[in-house]
Formats: structure tokens, sequence, C-alpha cells
């Protein structure tokens, strides 16, 4: 059996949000964890690299921002 996580983040160092504690609480008894980072204005990407584990796999993603209201882009 494998173990794989997920999240997805974007403008993580703007809002102040811990992505890298969120992570790195997950990361050991995962296989692998993926991380969709959404187009950030900031360097929220550098920052999910810097943890430079072979366990994560990033995929860029692009966000509707018309999609904010109720949450619905989140769904996709």
């Amino acid at each position: 059996m494998k173990v794989c996580g997920f999240t997805f983040i974007r403008n993580a160092v703007t809002f102040d949000y811990p992505i890298v504690e969120a992570i790195q609480s997950i990361l050991p008894v995962c296989d692998e964890f993926i991380v969709a980072v959404g187009n950030s204005e900031d360097n929220t990407r550098d920052l999910i690299e810097s943890l430079n584990s072979p366990k994560i796999r990033i995929i860029d993603t692009e966000w509707d921002d018309s999609l904010r209201s109720g949450g619905k882009v989140l769904a996709l």
C-alpha cells in the first residue's frame, strides 16, 4: 500500500499561511505528497521547493478568479 498526501495552496507567503509546517507534519507518514500550487503573486512555489524532499511533487495550477464566490474555484 502507498500513502499519498495532497494539498493546494496559493499566496501562502502573502497570507502568512503555515504551509511549510503543515507539509512537514504529514510528510513522514506519506510515500508521496502532491502540492497543487496556484498562480501565486508571491514566492509560494519557491517556498514549497525549498522543502527539498523527493516525496514532494509540485503541480502548477491556474485558478479562475471569477469562480471565487462560494469557493467554486476550490471545488475545481
